[in-house]
């Protein structure tokens, strides 16, 4: 069997990202254009700038990098408006009194931050702000609290507002077979599941290492948690409105519409659109909370520009080193390699599961379906699952990428948080605790043992 330079590619590819994270130690943003920079090389040394300009200037163009800037856009708002800790408190006070209370309650709000931003980073330095040091402070060892975080981080990705699920749906293949709406409510499912086992975790956790519940003198009493911080829920409304206006009766109601019809209903980005939408609600209801004047707007800004940069560096990079890859062949190759390897069914699906996680650690997870998703699909189909389960267990494959170490930026940003100074630490056990039993969700699912709504 020979290997194809797309997958040498790759391989080099991992390897500088490690190099340059791990013995230069510099940033993962630096990690990934010097990653970029290389494997560009692969299309040939002499055509390298235009290989570049041409990755990097597709990659900005594509409606995901555009989406994830927004849903960290709504990120920065939920914080700033107060928005999160209302929804952190609210959860605190209906589960905080149970054993790992703090843990519970940073799983529930991951999870709910996930239903709206598709982002792990986002999630994981979202939530983690909050959560992270009260997990601390109620009795949780620093390196499991980050090893928590950065586990809850990718939840999100397995679910509809992840904008990789649009990405992989629109494949030919897929769409063919595979509606947006079919593919939206089977990933609710495949939420719940992945949120179910993360719950488990945590159970399993707190018996471990003996954590008891949060203090009765940190939880507020429900009825007034719930009067204070109800309006936290609202943010929810992000998702229903663009969901109900683009999927379901009233999608069917404004096709109808002579100014408006199919043409409209179609034109509505719901990836785009969810943020935007929630940003709108946070500006609403936590408006007291936001600067009074144009200094204030400024420091804002720069508070958050840090994050903007390295998220979107990483972002833009991954997206250009997927093209890259496509360019020099990395899926064909890949599919050479999987279709000549004739194992039996349960083991491709395996494989195939494997295969996704380790794309996805140092790439984001639609690099991943930019580069691989195709592929994945197709192996899966053909080793008899069906079409609705291969997205499905795809879409939880790619939600591994907050776990997988070494290089996912949600490893580094919960343990700043958490104040654990090697990131190493935390590697074994996110990968025995979190990669390996998701990837297991996800074959539970392919077969249909974890059962989705289709």
């Amino acid at each position: 069997m020979t290997i194809g330079i797309g997958v040498w590619a790759f391989v080099v590819y991992i390897l500088a990202i490690l190099v340059w994270m791990l013995v230069v130690k510099r940033n993962i943003a630096e990690a990934m254009l010097v990653g970029l920079v290389v494997i560009a090389l692969f299309n040939g040394p002499a055509d390298i700038i235009n290989t570049l300009w041409t990755a990097i200037y597709s990659a900005s163009r594509e409606s995901s990098f555009l989406a994830t800037m927004l849903f960290l856009m709504m990120a920065v708002v939920m914080t700033k408006t107060g928005i999160i800790e209302k929804l952190v408190e609210l959860l605190n006070s209906m589960i905080g009194r149970v054993r790992g209370g703090a843990a519970y309650v940073s799983v529930c709000a991951s999870f709910l931050f996930g239903l709206v931003s598709g982002n792990a980073i986002a999630n994981c330095s979202t939530v983690g702000a909050i959560t992270v040091p009260w997990m601390k402070d109620s009795g949780w060892p620093e390196p499991v609290a980050a090893t928590m975080n950065a586990g809850n981080a990718g939840v999100g990705q397995s679910m509809p507002s992840c904008s990789a699920l649009y990405l992989l749906v629109g494949l030919a293949e897929v769409s063919a077979v595979v509606s947006v709406g079919d593919a939206y409510v089977a990933c609710l499912c495949a939420g719940a599941w992945t949120f179910g086992y993360r719950l488990l975790r945590v159970w399993l956790y707190a018996r471990k290492y003996d954590v008891k519940p949060v203090p009765a003198d940190q939880i507020k009493p429900l009825g007034k948690s719930f009067r204070d911080n109800w309006t936290s829920l609202l943010m929810l409304l992000g998702i229903a409105i663009p969901l109900l206006i683009t999927i379901g009766p009233v999608a069917d109601a404004l096709k109808g519409i002579g100014s408006f019809g199919e043409d409209g209903v179609g034109a509505i980005n719901i990836v785009l659109w969810v943020p935007i939408v929630v940003c709108l609600i946070c500006f609403i209801v936590g408006r007291k909370n936001l600067p009074r004047s144009a200094g204030g707007w400024v420091d804002l800004l720069k508070s958050c520009h840090s994050s903007f940069c390295t998220v979107g560096g990483v972002l833009l990079f991954a997206l250009a080193a997927s093209n890259v890859l496509n360019a020099v062949g990395f899926d064909q190759d890949l599919a050479v390699i999987l279709q000549s390897l004739s194992l039996p069914g349960i083991l491709m699906v395996v494989l195939t599961c494997i295969m996704i996680a380790l794309v996805a650690g140092p790439l984001s997870a639609v690099a991943t379906t930019a580069a691989i998703g195709q592929v994945a699909y197709s192996v899966f189909v053909d080793a008899g699952i069906a079409p609705i389960c291969a997205v499905v267990a795809f879409m939880i494959c790619i939600s591994t990428e907050g776990a997988s170490p070494p290089s996912s930026s949600p490893i580094f940003i919960s343990c700043g948080l958490a104040g654990v100074k090697d990131p190493k630490v935390i590697f074994r056990p996110l990968i025995t605790d979190y990669v390996i039993p998701l990837l297991g969700v996800a074959v539970l699912v392919a077969y249909g043992i974890l059962p989705v709504i289709r």
